[in-house]
């Protein structure tokens, strides 16, 4: 792109003041200045040094369009490319040193150039073409601490120094005259999926220079780039990068110089040991050296399989994923892995932890699923519970006793469980006496659910007697609707209202007390062992 409203010298034009102009000193209008290194981003160096005596070479070739161009102040007259197309060829080389740094050399060679007259400037005819530039050497140093291995990731720097000789003709815009040299940092990141990011940065010594009323000499270099893979398993990249200076000096009334220019590209890792990158880019327009437009393709090659060609093969390849993990130990072959398994080497359940299920009650239901795990359920029993069992001063049922609705006549479905009562009682003989409890919901009135309890109540007390339960160690009692266990405004609440409860009396030294309700006027009188005529009564949930 072309420079903007620099200051420039005026064109005389039909006069002798052109004739009589002296010529300014004149300096290296190249800007782009590439790196031999294979995995370098051509213009902007990265910190990991080439491995030890690896050795890199080949061509680099650009071309820019403009990259000299007066530009006359006020813009009437036609602008003057002093320079106006270069081809130019950089022969490159280097090798690494002990895995901490490199040296490399670079030759560049003007092939063709052209431009305009140079009168305006004080010199007859075009520039010259076919010249060398100046011989640059260069070096690099990793920082301890901060030294990448080759295909690691991560972060890197490194010190760096260029060194240019006078060996180009300064009147052909290729070289300053002088010896000039550059110190830099490096500092940039590699990430796991291999995308490279670089900063330069540094200073450039320059020899102090006026042309065309612009003050040239030293600059602070600069450089920021980017490699990302595209197609990793074939070597094939992406490279970005926007390269430039900035100049520490300035006439009076003029403005600040800063070649700068943005390259893009694509670079393929060949398997053979050869690098190609090609692409292209524009300068900013904002110095005398910015060209309009440039190109530049290279062919590096590393012509031994060093530790570099297998570092170049390894970024080729696609990171190897995680091997799986090892699959877990189970020694007893149960299927419970791990810390899971709390008995590792005797096998059990999944349900049981991975450890044998025990029957501590010998009723054939394992522990984990017994919900009476140390009394035997017997050929009656559910979920490992008897139908009846002694649990502190109440002898507990599974199922309520159920009844024919409103009245005292005993199910056919409650004698098992009644049965099951009578046989813990005989079988603790210790328990001189029960209390047979009849409760109701709240339904209807207070005498009548009172009623309704003593009967059921002493139906009970009379299938345990005809049961085998010695008459004098069981009583029945009926409390109506006076010790409800849940609300009787639901439907649920009254089912586990209406019950029947066995209360074990507490041992009597003397004769026993007399019952607090008696039963004799209904004694003799079996209960109904058919099941009753009617709806049945709702039972009560399990306890």
């Amino acid at each position: 792109m072309k420079p903007f409203h620099l200051p420039l010298l005026l064109l005389a034009l039909g006069g002798a003041t052109v004739a009589s102009a002296q010529p300014d000193a004149r300096f290296d209008v190249q800007l782009f200045r590439p790196s031999a290194a294979p995995q370098d981003l051509v213009v902007v160096t990265q910190s990991r040094p080439l491995s030890h005596m690896s050795v890199a070479f080949g061509p680099y070739f650009s071309y820019s369009l403009n990259p000299l161009t007066l530009v006359p102040e006020g813009g009437d007259l036609e602008k003057i490319s002093l320079v106006g197309n270069r081809l130019q060829l950089d022969v490159m080389a280097m090798v690494g040193l002990f895995d901490w740094g490199e040296i490399g050399v670079d030759l560049p060679l003007i092939l063709a150039q052209g431009g305009q007259n140079l009168e305006v400037i004080g010199t007859e005819g075009s520039v010259e073409s076919f010249v060398l530039g100046d011989l640059r050497l260069s070096g690099k140093v990793a920082i301890p601490g901060l030294r990448r291995p080759a295909e690691g990731k991560g972060w890197g720097a490194a010190l760096t120094l260029n060194v240019s000789f006078p060996t180009g003709a300064q009147d052909a815009f290729a070289g300053d005259g002088e010896l000039t040299w550059a110190p830099g940092l490096v500092l940039d990141y590699r990430f796991g999926n291999g995308i490279l990011l670089a900063f330069n940065g540094g200073f450039w010594k320059r020899p102090d220079r006026v042309f065309d009323g612009v003050a040239l000499g030293d600059m602070a270099p600069f450089g920021l780039g980017t490699e990302v893979p595209i197609l990793r398993g074939s070597g094939i990249t992406a490279l970005a990068m926007v390269n430039g200076a900035v100049g520490l000096k300035k006439a009076p009334g003029t403005e600040r110089q800063i070649p700068a220019e943005l390259l893009i590209g694509l670079r393929w890792y060949s398997s053979t040991g050869v690098t190609f990158t090609f692409g292209g880019g524009a300068g900013c327009g904002c110095s005398l050296a910015s060209p309009t437009l440039s190109f530049f393709t290279s062919i590096i090659w590393i012509p031994a399989k060093t530790r570099e060609w297998e570092a170049l093969e390894r970024f080729k390849e696609p990171p190897e994923p995680a091997p799986p993990p090892p699959p877990p130990v189970d020694p007893d072959g149960d299927s419970v892995i791990g810390v899971g398994d709390k008995c590792p080497e005797v096998p059990g359940p999944v349900e049981n932890a991975g450890c044998p299920d025990t029957d501590r009650d010998g009723d054939g239901t394992v522990d984990r699923l017994d919900r009476c795990p140390d009394q035997p359920a017997g050929s009656r029993g559910r979920d490992g519970c008897p139908l009846a069992r002694r649990d502190g001063n109440k002898i507990v049922i599974l199922e309520q006793v159920n009844f024919a609705t409103d009245q005292d006549v005993i199910l056919s479905e409650s004698f098992p469980i009644l049965e099951e009562v009578a046989r813990v009682m005989n079988e603790n003989p210790e328990m001189d006496r029960v209390l047979v409890e009849g409760h109701t919901d709240a339904r209807a009135s207070d005498a009548y659910n009172l009623e309704l309890s003593r009967r059921r109540a002493s139906s009970v007390m009379r299938f345990l007697i005809q049961s085998g339960v010695a008459a004098e160690r069981v009583c029945s009692q009926g409390f109506g609707r006076s010790r409800p266990l849940s609300d009787n405004a639901t439907e649920e609440g009254m089912a586990l209202n209406r019950r029947v409860e066995f209360t074990i009396q507490p041992p009597s030294d003397g004769p026993r007390p007399p019952c607090p309700e008696d039963p004799s006027d209904k004694k003799g009188k079996r209960p109904s062992r058919t099941k009753a005529p009617g709806p049945k009564a709702s039972p009560a949930p399990k306890p």
